[in-house]
Parts: C-alpha cells; sequence; structure tokens
C-alpha cells in the first residue's frame, strides 16, 4: 500500500462519531427531580449517596436543586412551629428552635459535599495541568522520534508514546484541541514516513476494536436494566470514551458503530418514553395542586375575633398543606407559579392569625396589670384585724378576679399564687381568731349544762325555791356564747328544764306558771333581759343574719370552683364545704326561731 492509500485511508477513519447522537439525546438527561414531595430521610439518603461517590453531576445536583428545596421546608417548619408556640401563649422573642437530628445531619452532608466538591475540582484542576506537561513531554518525544533516523526501536518507542498519551488523562479546555492536533500531525508524519505504517495502523485498529466491543457490551447490559438517570448518565460516560477510542478497520466500523447505536438508542427510547409518562403524571399533579390553592386562598382573608375559629381555620390549612406534601412533583417550569401561589396564601392566613395573637397578647398585659392591682391591695388587706369588713372586702376582689380575662402564659401560676397566697393569708388568720372565740364558747357550754342539770334535779325533787330558780336563771343568761354546733340542743335543753320546774312547781299559780312560761320562751329564743324593747332589732338582725348567710352561701359555692385550678384543691373544698353545712345548719336555726317570734 503506497503512501497515498495510507492517507487516504487515514482521512476516512471514524467519519462517524458518536457526537451526533449524544447531543440529539442530550437533553433527556437534563431533567432535574422535583424534590417538593421527598421527606427528610430521602433528602439524607440522597446527600449520602452522592457524598460516598465522586460523581460531580450528582453532588451537584443535590447542592442546586435539592438543598434550596430541603432549606424552604426547613424553614416553612421553623416558621410553624414559631406560629404554634406564639399561638399557645409563647412570647415571640423567647422562641428557641432546635432542628431534628435529620437536618443537622443533612446540613453536615451538604457542608462535606460542598468541601468535597471543592477539593475534587482542585485536584482535577492539578491533575489537568500535569496531564498538560506530560502530553507536552509525550509531544516532544514523538517530535524527536519523527524527525530521527529510522531504527529497530522506532516502532517500539512510537507505540510507548501513544499508550502514554491514552494513559493520560484530560487537559485544561484550553490546549486540548491543539495539543490533539499537534499529536495527529505527528502521527501522521510517522505512518507517512515508515513503510511498516500499515502494519502498525491495523494493528492499533484491531486494539480499538476490541475496546469498543467491550462498551458495546456495557451499553447492551445497561439496555437491559431498569431505565433511570443514573444509567443515561452511564450511557453518556461510555459515549465519551467511545469518542476518544482510535479508529477501527474499516470493514468494522459500520457494525461496532451501528451496534453501539441500537443499544444507545433503546437506552435514549425508553428513557424519552419514562420522561413523557412522567411529564403527564406531572401535569396530573400539578392539576391537584391547583385545586388546592383555589382551596387555600379564601383562608388568605379570614378574620376572627375568636381562638377558636383560628385554630378551627389552623386545623383546616394545615390539613390543605398536608394534601399539597402528597401531591406528588409538578413539571418545573410549572413549579414556581403554583408554588408561589400556595405559599402566598398559606403565609397571608397565617400573618393575619400572628396578628391576631399579638394584639391578644396585648390584652393579656393589660388583664395582668389589673390582677397586680388586685394582688397589691389583698396584700394591703391581709394583715387587718377588722375580719368581718375586710373578709367582704376580699371577697369583692375575689370577684372582680374573676371577671378579668387571662393573662400572659408565663405569668399565669405566678399572678395566680401571689393573689391566692394574700387572701389565704388573711383567711387562715380570721379561721384561728375563730378557733379561740369556739375555745370560750365550750367553757359556757359546760357552765350552762351545769346550770341545766341543778335546775334539772330541782324539778325531779318538787322544790318551791324560786329564788334560787332566778338565781340559776339569771346565771345562764349572763354567760356568754356556746358552739354553734351545741346552740340548739343547750337552749332545748335549758328550755325543757325550766319548763319542768315551772310545770312542777306548787309555789305558783296557773296565770303566773303560764306568764312565766311565756317569758321564759322568749327570754331563751331572744336571750335579752329587755325582749320588749328588743324584741323587733333582735328579729331584723336575724333576717339580715339569714341574708348574709344565703351570700356567704353563694360566694362559697363559687370559691369552689375559683380554687379548682389550685394544686391543694381537694383540702380547699373539703374546708369550704364544711363552711357551707354549717351556714345551713346556722340558716335553718334562724329561720325556725324568726318564725317562733311572729308566732309568739
Amino acid at each position: 500500500m503506497n503512501t497515498e492509500q495510507l492517507n487516504a485511508e487515514n482521512e476516512n477513519l471514524d467519519k462517524i462519531q458518536p457526537e451526533t447522537l449524544e447531543a440529539e439525546h442530550e437533553h433527556l438527561d437534563e431533567q432535574h427531580t422535583d424534590y417538593s414531595s421527598l421527606s427528610k430521610k430521602d433528602f439524607v439518603k440522597l446527600a449520602e449517596d452522592a457524598l460516598a461517590s465522586s460523581d460531580q453531576k450528582l453532588m451537584d445536583e443535590v447542592m442546586r436543586h435539592a438543598k434550596p428545596v430541603f432549606d424552604e421546608m426547613k424553614e416553612a417548619e421553623r416558621n410553624l412551629a414559631l406560629e404554634k408556640f406564639v399561638a399557645s401563649g409563647g412570647d415571640k422573642e423567647d422562641f428557641d428552635y432546635k432542628h431534628d437530628g435529620l437536618t443537622v445531619r443533612f446540613e453536615n452532608l451538604c457542608r462535606q459535599l460542598r468541601e468535597k466538591k471543592i477539593k475534587l475540582a482542585q485536584d482535577q484542576e492539578r491533575s489537568k495541568e500535569n496531564n498538560l506537561q506530560a502530553k507536552q513531554n509525550l509531544l516532544e518525544r514523538l517530535r524527536q522520534l519523527v524527525d530521527g533516523e529510522e531504527s529497530n526501536a522506532s516502532a517500539a518507542e512510537f507505540k510507548k508514546i501513544q499508550q502514554e498519551w491514552k494513559a493520560t488523562g484530560a487537559v485544561p479546555p484550553a490546549q486540548s484541541q491543539e495539543l490533539w492536533a499537534n499529536y495527529n500531525a505527528l502521527v501522521e508524519r510517522f505512518y507517512s514516513n515508515r513503510s511498516i505504517y500499515f502494519e502498525l495502523k491495523e494493528l492499533d485498529r484491531k486494539k480499538n476494536l476490541e475496546l469498543k466491543n467491550e462498551i458495546c457490551d456495557k451499553a447492551e447490559k445497561l439496555a437491559a436494566q431498569e431505565i433511570s438517570g443514573a444509567v443515561v448518565r452511564e450511557l453518556n460516560e461510555l459515549h465519551e470514551e467511545f469518542r476518544h477510542i482510535g479508529p477501527v478497520p474499516r470493514e468494522d466500523q459500520d457494525a461496532v458503530w451501528q451496534r453501539f447505536k441500537a443499544a444507545s438508542d433503546v437506552i435514549y427510547a425508553r428513557r424519552k418514553e419514562q420522561m413523557d409518562g412522567l411529564r403527564e403524571q406531572m401535569d396530573q399533579h400539578a392539576a391537584v395542586k391547583r385545586q388546592l390553592c383555589e382551596e387555600v386562598e379564601p383562608y388568605a382573608q379570614f378574620q376572627s375575633d375568636k381562638i377558636t375559629e383560628w385554630n378551627e381555620k389552623t386545623k383546616a390549612v394545615l390539613d390543605i398543606q398536608k394534601r399539597w406534601d402528597a401531591a406528588g412533583q409538578i413539571p418545573r417550569d410549572k413549579a414556581k407559579e403554583i408554588n408561589k401561589r400556595f405559599w402566598a396564601a398559606f403565609k397571608q392566613f397565617f400573618h393575619h392569625k400572628n396578628e391576631f395573637f399579638r394584639q391578644l397578647e396585648a390584652q393579656r398585659e393589660e388583664n395582668l396589670r389589673q390582677k397586680t392591682a388586685l394582688c397589691e391591695q389583698a396584700e394591703a388587706l391581709k394583715d387587718n384585724e377588722d375580719f368581718d369588713t375586710t373578709a367582704e372586702q376580699i371577697k369583692q376582689l375575689q370577684q372582680q378576679w374573676k371577671t378579668i380575662g387571662p393573662v400572659p402564659e408565663k405569668h399565669r401560676d405566678p399572678i395566680f399564687e401571689r393573689f391566692k397566697q394574700a387572701c389565704d393569708a388573711f383567711f387562715d388568720r380570721r379561721r384561728n381568731q375563730r378557733n379561740n372565740t369556739e375555745r370560750e364558747f365550750e367553757k359556757n357550754f359546760a357552765a350552762k349544762s351545769d346550770i341545766c342539770a341543778r335546775i334539772e334535779q330541782m324539778a325531779a325533787d318538787g322544790s318551791d325555791d324560786m329564788a334560787a330558780f332566778e338565781d340559776l336563771r339569771s346565771q345562764f343568761e349572763a354567760i356568754g356564747f356556746v358552739p354553734r354546733r351545741h346552740m340548739d340542743a343547750i337552749r332545748k335543753r335549758y328550755s325543757e328544764a325550766v319548763r319542768s320546774f315551772l310545770e312542777n312547781t306548787k309555789g305558783l299559780n296557773d296565770t303566773e306558771r303560764a306568764k312565766q312560761l311565756l317569758t321564759n320562751e322568749l327570754k331563751i329564743s331572744r336571750n335579752n333581759p329587755n325582749a320588749a324593747r328588743d324584741l323587733q332589732r333582735k328579729e331584723h338582725g336575724m333576717r339580715r343574719k339569714i341574708t348574709q348567710l344565703e351570700n356567704d352561701i353563694a360566694l362559697w359555692r363559687n370559691n369552689l370552683e375559683f380554687f379548682a385550678r389550685s394544686k391543694n384543691a381537694d383540702a380547699m373544698r373539703q374546708e369550704f364545704t364544711a363552711k357551707i353545712e354549717d351556714a345551713e345548719k346556722e340558716l335553718k336555726s334562724l329561720k325556725q326561731q324568726v318564725k317562733l317570734f311572729n308566732d309568739l
């Protein structure tokens, strides 16, 4: 074969290149996933896979497309947590949000990815510079070989330079074309100048054929796999490798290319079918999300002055958000418009809600100021010795307390405890004072019981000693009050003892006996020697006492509910229940006495 034939053959080698096929289908791998429907675990797994690999495209996908979606999710979670915190009574300035473990893990992975990308880029740049220098050295060696004299070692050296050239990686793009042109020119000169050109080329082409057949094997295996973005990326890498392998024997070049193209077409066709189906599905998701936009938009204008209504609407909005999250991916060209529409209405609703609770918080601050003033008044009264008047004043403060609305959550328990302590301090002092009075009443009860026993003995003996009887009666009337629980019993015993004496004594006629009995009943009922003058005042006093007891009973029943939130709720309820029972007994006795006055 002469030099002209060799040159002609060389010019026709590898006219068919994979660049055209790859360019036709390049757009299929440019599709980016809509990450808005992924969970946090999915994001972490995606970042872990990217970090474990050296695939810069995958790392770029995570950093450029996945992370912004994750950041929006993270910000939405924080805003929602802040809204719930404020809605539950928390102060916005006190809000301290801690991200969960998955969020922290994803952020750490992204930081590592960023560092790895930087390092890879630096390593690649250094590698390309090193490769550039190595290839420039190889060119110099090849140039010396081409310009030198023929020798037995020339072919071996040429083959070695070729192998080293192929083994050397990429160089900076700016020098790539010039290097390749210089290399090809020197190779052509070498083949043209040496009689062994054809033999060397044929051997080289056969080796290239083996390499391209291996790439065909890999492509066909990929075609049998389930289609995915990773499969397409791997196929593109095979195209890059196919492109850089040199020419093959002329009779095999169409066959090997058609074989490689056939496997590629299968993958690209299946990928296109998959993307078309995915597009149709994402269009359906887009329709669902537009419907959800229509559902959420009316809430953007919602206003109310009731917490319950805000809570109901919040639940409805969050339910729409859940359906939004579950609606799936939508086309990238529609995502921005639909997302903006939905989240604008969503955020507007929560803006209005936050404004409502801000105003509510201002009202609660005013309630706190009023309750603080009541605490100060109760604290000023708690040491007062005028127990009856002060008790009424404190009860009025308690009634005012009930009419004031809630205070900020963090002040609710402290302000209530402060007011309760002031009220309890006064009522404990009044209770202790009543206990001292009760002990004096017990002594009076013992003395009156002794007098009753002596009168009963006189009646049993049939005594006529009216002077002794009158003396005992005067002593009885001069003795003070007895415990309330003994009042009716001692009065009844005394009445029966006097009646027994008067009915059994022979020193009185019937008229005097009747008069004595009536007078005794009046004295017993009124416990006042000036009965005729004080009867009306005594009766009015008893009626006022009845009214006061009825009011006290009603107030104490209200206090049972008022102290229901106290840590000592059971003890307080028992105490007030006992008060109510005693008051009801006294009330019943007073009503009976008033009736007796009217009857007499």
